[in-house]
């Protein structure tokens, strides 16, 4: 999985930012929900664990990121001389830089952890399986991330 956008350039330190907000966030939701409705109250579980979640699913985040970055820049050379057209609202919003590596982040993340804390749940206590479906939703959130890449860029 190669980077090839230098993230500390002072036109991308911006969007680096805004993508480990965006990681951070959800780790933050995650950690509310761990503590108020799964009832996990280990502090090594509820903080050690998310950072290192958090820095996975920035870097998933950053090469789904440079794969939309990648296509956009093939897309500007094609059709350079081209009409642009009007967009509504919600594209907009679909199309602004950040928006699909986090809402592809989000989706992955939430539905593997999910699925895997329900079957963890029945074999482990709270805490194990809290630990373990973080761990392998993020891992593979990095598998599909270099799917992504491979496939799609």
């Amino acid at each position: 999985m190669p980077l090839r956008i230098r993230w500390k350039s002072k036109e991308n330190i911006g969007i680096a930012l805004m993508l480990v907000g965006g990681c951070g966030l959800s780790q933050a939701m995650f950690i509310l929900i761990g503590q108020l409705f799964l009832g996990v109250n280990n502090y090594f579980v509820m903080i050690i664990i998310p950072i290192g979640i958090i820095i996975a699913t920035f870097y998933g985040t950053i090469i789904i990121y440079e794969n939309y970055a990648q296509i956009r820049r093939r897309e500007k050379l094609r059709s350079q001389f081209q009409a642009q057209r009007e967009k509504n609202a919600f594209k907009k919003f679909i199309n602004f830089p950040i928006t699909k590596p986090l809402l592809i982040m989000s989706s992955v993340f939430i539905l593997f952890f999910i699925i895997f804390y329900l079957i963890l749940n029945i074999f482990l206590e709270g805490q194990l399986s809290f630990v373990f479906s973080e761990t392998l939703a993020a891992t593979i959130f990095l598998l599909i991330c270099n799917v992504i890449e491979r496939y799609y860029a």
